[in-house]
């Protein structure tokens, strides 16, 4: 009997080492599993329901994955204002972060307890492409409660996000391979167990420039009358997406515009085409379409050679699969048809590549962690069977793959832009999927924004007149 409570205890000493100021609820549940039934919620437009659930996990170890997600949710529903607030705590969240020292007695104990139980137990502080977002949807928010300072504010920090990521990332590649060289050079073939994401990360040069944000950031520039700032981030979304046919049009009409004569001779080779702008008497309707949901990370179990020994150890993956960027059809209820969106911006490439581009520091921390879990199966040994036994069985247990990541963010962006004579249209919108309708406004030289967002089968909509 002593020896059976023995065992328990050391099971439980096990759990609170390893739980050990850690609030992550990750540790044991998949994120993906937990994140299901609030988009069910937003599936049904029962947006409330889904913030409430949110709500509970703002002080959790991971608040910035789940005021993302809340944020999202009130935004989807409306509700920009609380979007803006659950925002603003995720920029504070992740500037504090920042802020801190690289190794702090929080950050320390956090990533000692992942030493014990697997990367859930380190909090969650957003990967660079969904740091972007945070400002481009931010950015959002204050668009469409019109104020457009409010709204430029969050577009620079965007493109501030985007520049300090770039400036960063091959510092930080480079540190993590410098970091990881012993334990790579001795798991050679590693990365080919994650060779099926080769395609669909190979779709983006990195996981962080995001043309959907350089574009919408030249609408609303356009919308304050800033048109040379336009023009320099419409040319940043070219350089991104140089396919886009909106784009092109945008990039060409601009240069001809600030009489841009040198750009605009060779935009009009390359693309060839001729410069357009709306007629004095008509108005643009400007369609920002996100399609689906981000793709959601799997769990595969690779073999890696510690030094002493070779073991499978749990590592996230994206599925090799892509995804189907079906365009949304824009037409005038009973009349002609404005045309289709046309993609901008790949979500599930940005994600995949932030995951390949993580993971030979993942790879260390996997090594590291095979090393210190047996060294405690050793010690419990020393203790008692029953100890050792409630350890290993700790340590089948906690071995689960990080899979966290924002999972509201659409799994790719895409845009339409035309020109409408004044007056009111009921708008239908459809992607094959997801339709619904959307009443409009139009007015002479002004601009109509349309946010259209489908998640499966259900298409939230709103509109703003600029």
């Amino acid at each position: 009997m002593g020896k059976l409570i023995g065992g328990r205890l050391a099971l439980s000493a096990v759990a609170m080492l390893a739980l050990g100021g850690c609030a992550s609820t990750s540790i044991f549940t998949s994120y993906p599993q937990q994140l299901q039934p609030i988009k069910l919620q937003i599936e049904n437009k029962q947006y409330t329901q889904a913030q409430v659930e949110l709500e509970k996990h703002r002080e959790d170890a991971d608040k910035i994955l789940y005021m993302m997600e809340r944020a999202r949710t009130a935004q989807l529903g409306k509700d920009f204002k609380t979007s803006i607030e659950d925002f603003k705590q995720v920029i504070d969240a992740i500037a504090v972060n920042e802020d801190k020292a690289k190794i702090t007695l929080s950050g320390a104990a956090a990533q000692s307890s992942s030493l014990l139980t697997n990367d859930n137990a380190i909090p969650y502080e957003g990967e660079g492409y969904e740091r972007v977002f945070v400002h481009h949807f931010q950015a959002l928010n204050y668009l469409f409660l019109k104020d457009v300072e409010g709204a430029l504010v969050e577009v620079r920090r965007a493109n501030l996000e985007q520049q300090a990521a770039l400036e960063a990332h091959e510092k930080e590649v480079a540190a993590a391979e410098e970091k990881g060289r012993e334990y790579a050079d001795k798991n050679k073939g590693f990365m080919d167990a994650f060779a099926a994401m080769d395609a669909v990360a190979g779709k983006v040069k990195n996981s962080f420039q995001n043309a959907y944000t350089f574009y919408t950031s030249g609408v609303i520039y356009e919308i304050m009358g800033s048109h040379n700032d336009a023009y320099i981030d419409y040319k940043k979304a070219l350089e991104i997406f140089p396919d886009n046919v909106y784009v092109q049009r945008d990039v060409l009409r601009l240069a001809k515009r600030l009489g841009m004569t040198d750009d605009y001779e060779l935009y009009k080779k390359r693309f060839g085409a001729e410069a357009t702008a709306p007629a004095k008497d008509e108005g643009e309707v400007i369609v920002l379409f996100e399609h689906g949901y981000a793709p959601v990370k799997l769990e595969t179990h690779v073999p890696i050679f510690t030094g002493q020994s070779v073991q499978k150890v749990a590592f996230p993956i994206y599925p090799g699969i892509w995804q189907d960027t079906s365009a949304l059809n824009v037409a005038i209820e009973g009349g002609k048809t404005l045309g289709d969106t046309s993609p901008i911006a790949y979500v599930q490439s940005m994600a995949t590549k932030a995951l390949q581009e993580g993971l030979p520091a993942m790879l260390t921390r996997q090594v590291l962690r095979v090393v210190a879990k047996k060294e405690m199966s050793e010690q419990a040994g020393k203790a008692s069977p029953w100890a050792k036994l409630a350890t290993d069985i700790y340590n089948i247990a906690s071995e689960n793959a990080d899979r966290r990541s924002w999972l509201t963010l659409p799994n790719d962006a895409q845009i339409l832009r035309s020109t409408l004579a004044p007056g009111e249209y009921q708008l239908r919108l459809s992607n094959g999927k997801a339709a619904g309708t959307i009443k409009v406004k139009v007015e002479p030289g002004k601009k109509t924004v349309i946010r259209a967002v489908s998640t499966e089968k259900t298409l939230h909509t709103d509109a703003i007149v600029m």
